[in-house]
């Protein structure tokens, strides 16, 4: 985060004290949503800010996916409240309803509110120099607080971008060390500098210090080359479909899960058609995952919103807030039917959430940041809690260890692995319990201990006389392929959340008899048919493939 000196400083932002003495740290907060994908009760809010606060953060920056200041206003109050800085940011888009006296007029009702700093929050690189000329200069012109932009390098702009925008008048520039800098991430640090070094915006930074900097982190990028997404050069075609680089690498993630990742073009077609029906939303956390996964939907399933994800169904009920277009009322009924659009702030619809979350952990809650955890990441959480509550089950060594773990009990334990022409060295260096299937093992890859979650279906274990059984999952394997109209089916692979029903059970056509996640996001599987619940395949935890029964229903006349 680069300053930009303009005859005055901004000083009036003192260092406050925390764990780390002579930086403020920041962190990013979505409003009423913090850093979850909905939205928290407002008691939530408040202790969330209060702890981040009293263990060291400095500066939020507070911004919501649609630019509702409604769902800004709980987290604006509590970081003022613990005397921090607020940083309001606007998400910036391109639209028929996106204007730049929208983002300034939006810019002024968040000063009103106790903003600090305005950041404007360019997260897909829209933003052309001419276009940072007109706004920042607006905003710098009729704000009475500092300017910061961030921008990505996505459309290739951001450098002429941020010279532009010095200019006309910003204050603060986001950059990134030149080896994690450019494509998707942020323009070049050592750049800007260079280009603004002898004038009068000179940042004062020392580009021999910056380049030992840079020497370094080129060698730790080496380290993570395989986890890198194929989607993070410079493409100018992000003017057109908007989407964000971290979303571009979701999708990718998420196409590859299903096997489909060749399918990416007709998905980044289909999402600014998504975005209109919605009434344009700006494509960020959570509203890019949102917009992202139901265009992804629509390629896969052959029919647009054949499959609404339960996120999709909230969004269009308004609990996310107010869209800043119009939505297609057509579609909107054709999710929702006959159900009422709430157009109240959505955080009023909602009950205070400690108070429970305190009694559901009960002696379990060691502290407010467990029952904050839990109330923000539940099934997480509870999980995390296993592991540290059964420490003898789990050994996580040092990276320096090199004996065997004893407990570790699954062949092979150490070994030579080569994929594409790479050979990696391979250590088990622990594994936890069976939680809902599933076990997360610790390998150490080359030296650096990675987490992989896997759903064991064969497990080989050693007996007490030295034989090898192999341990089948007969659950796992065993589930029927769909025959008749009662077998109920997911359109997309996922894992199972929530089984709502039991054998013996009557339901209705349309009940929702399962929530799966697929692609992040939950999707309700509802009953095909009126009739009885005669057999159920899975469990929460399960990873489900579209071939699969899950459950069978017994058909009524």
């Amino acid at each position: 985060m680069l300053e930009v000196p303009e005859g005055g400083s901004l000083g009036a932002f003192a260092r406050y004290p925390g764990k780390v003495k002579d930086t403020q740290l920041q962190m990013l907060l979505r409003g009423q949503n913090l850093v979850g994908y909905r939205h928290y009760a407002d008691d939530v809010v408040e202790v969330f800010v209060e702890k981040a606060a009293e263990n060291g953060i400095d500066i939020f920056r507070i911004f919501d996916a649609l630019n509702d200041i409604r769902n800004m206003e709980s987290s604006i109050r509590a970081v003022k409240k613990h005397g921090k800085i607020v940083e309001a940011a606007v998400c910036y888009t391109i639209s028929p309803v996106h204007s730049p006296e929208y983002f300034v007029e939006l810019g002024e009702r968040l000063v009103e509110m106790g903003a600090d700093i305005i950041c404007i929050k360019d997260m897909a690189g829209l933003l052309s120099p001419y276009a940072a000329e007109e706004l920042i200069g607006r905003m710098t012109e009729r704000l009475r607080v500092p300017v910061h932009l961030h921008t990505h390098e996505t459309s290739g702009m951001g450098t002429a971008t941020y010279l532009k925008a010095v200019e006309s008048g910003v204050r603060i520039l986001d950059t990134a060390v030149s080896p994690f800098a450019s494509g998707t991430s942020q323009p070049p640090t050592e750049t800007i500098v260079a280009a603004l070094k002898g004038t009068e915006y000179d940042t004062g930074l020392d580009l021999k210090l910056l380049e030992e900097i840079a020497h370094y982190f080129r060698k730790v990028r080496k380290k993570y080359k395989e986890y890198e997404s194929e989607f993070n050069t410079v493409n100018p075609s992000v003017l057109v479909w908007q989407i964000p680089g971290g979303m571009i690498s979701n999708l990718a993630n998420q196409l590859k899960e299903q096997n489909a990742l060749d399918r990416m073009n007709e998905v980044l077609r289909e999402v600014p058609n998504v975005r209109r029906d919605f009434g344009y939303p700006p494509l960020v956390t959570p509203t890019s995952q949102i917009v992202g996964t139901q265009a992804t939907l629509n390629v896969l399933t052959g029919e647009r919103y054949r499959v609404v994800t339960n996120e999709t169904r909230n969004y269009l009920k308004g609990l996310y807030g107010r869209p800043p277009g119009t939505v297609d009322e057509e579609l909107r009924r054709k999710i929702l039917g006959d159900e009422d659009v709430v157009d109240v702030r959505p955080a009023d619809l909602l009950e205070p959430e400690l108070e429970k979350s305190t009694k559901e952990l009960g002696d379990r809650a060691r502290s407010i940041e467990d029952v904050l955890s839990y109330t923000l990441f539940p099934a997480v959480f509870l999980e995390f809690l296993d592991y540290k509550e059964h420490p003898h089950e789990e050994e996580i060594p040092e990276e320096e260890a090199e004996e065997e773990v004893p407990h570790i009990r699954y062949a092979p334990s150490e070994f030579h692995m080569t994929v594409h022409g790479d050979t990696y060295h391979v250590k088990v260096s622990g594994v936890s319990p069976r939680a809902s299937g599933r076990r997360t093992y610790f390998l150490k890859i080359d030296g650096i201990v990675e987490e992989v979650i896997i759903e064991p279906l064969v497990e080989v274990l050693p007996t007490e006389i030295g034989e090898i059984v192999a341990v089948e999952d007969k659950r796992k394997l065993g589930r029927p392929r769909p025959k008749g109209p009662g077998d109920v089916v997911t359109l997309v692979p996922g894992t199972v959340v929530k089984v709502n029903v039991n054998v013996g059970d009557v339901v209705e056509k349309g009940d929702v008899l399962l929530i799966v996640e697929a692609m992040k996001m939950e999707n309700e599987i509802r009953a095909p048919v009126r009739g009885m619940v005669k057999e159920v395949f899975v469990n929460p935890g399960d990873n489900v493939q579209p071939d699969e029964t899950l459950v069978s229903i017994e058909v009524s006349e």
